[in-house]
């Protein structure tokens, strides 16, 4: 969900030469606040394993994972922990409104080959797939090395591999669609109620009361749809909110405290010592950098 004052990233910023294609891999922290752009982006998991807020899901990430982002959808990748040695990197591939039509309707018109136009014409939808056996790593390398070495023909060629994933992309949501979960309205509803009640205390057994489901269950859904566990889900959603709320210009003159009391943490050590486990910060930190 959109906030007034969030932060947007312009292709502007990234495209060079007239050339709307941009690639890069970098390691996720807690640092970037959640943002949205002006371009569409491709991201895919190439290391590790973390949480990724995107509109108003949370979904657990790891290698092999891949993310279509239209224009106007927040998100951001949180690593599972701030330690070293389990870093979440990730690679993007961005480009603009035009090449995308270009790819996925002009080009392939007399084939009929894709379904992007129509499922991100009405609302932005952002999709999520799975690689099978590489797939997606192999394009997105391929992708990368042709951006960083810019040989003769590079922007032909990336148009080419970007073209190529499109469609192995096409495939993939094709088996998702055939494989798909019938849990996903209850997950939905889910988050809904966490984050509708964050503040409170939250215990397992009055959530799955609150929706309408068994304690057992619930603890399947959340597992098939985050990979984590309930509790680990809880605490990810507070400190994704409290660093929202920590660098929102309107909660200047509220406390850590107050902001560690405003996600249901009223133990302002106990959030300190969390907010420092998943972030690598401490809360006062964030702030300023922010």
């Amino acid at each position: 969900m959109r906030r007034p004052d969030m932060h947007v990233e312009k292709g502007e910023e990234f495209f060079e030469n007239g050339f709307a294609i941009y690639v890069n891999k970098v390691y996720e922290h807690f640092e970037l606040p959640e943002h949205l752009h002006d371009f569409y982006e491709i991201s895919y998991v190439w290391e590790g394993s973390g949480f990724h807020y995107i509109g108003d899901q949370t979904i657990r990430v790891s290698k092999g994972d891949l993310f279509f982002i239209p224009i106007g959808i927040s998100h951001i990748f949180r690593p599972s922990s701030p330690h070293p040695n389990k870093p979440l990197r990730i690679g993007n591939c961005i480009f603009d409104a035009s090449l995308f039509h270009f790819l996925t309707s002009i080009l392939p018109e007399q084939y009929h080959m894709y379904r992007f136009n129509d499922l991100v014409a009405h609302g932005g939808q952002w999709l999520q797939m799975r690689e099978q056996s590489g797939e997606f790593e192999q394009l997105m390398s391929s992708l990368f090395i042709e951006f960083q070495q810019k040989r003769t023909g590079y922007e032909t060629m990336m148009c080419g591999l970007l073209l190529q994933l499109l469609i192995v992309m096409e495939r993939a949501i094709d088996h998702n669609e055939a494989s798909s979960s019938p849990n996903q309205d209850r997950m939905e509803a889910v988050l809904r109620s966490i984050r509708s009640r964050l503040a409170d205390k939250i215990t397992l057994a009055s959530l799955a009361k609150e929706v309408g489901i068994g304690t057992r269950q619930l603890q399947r859904i959340v597992s098939e749809h985050t990979r984590a566990s309930f509790s680990e889900l809880l605490s990810h959603e507070r400190i994704n909110q409290s660093c929202r709320l920590l660098v929102d210009p309107s909660n200047r003159d509220l406390s850590i405290a107050d902001i560690a009391a405003a996600v249901g943490i009223q133990d302002p050590k106990r959030f300190y010592r969390l907010f420092k486990e998943k972030t690598g910060v401490t809360p006062a930190t964030y702030r300023r950098r922010n």
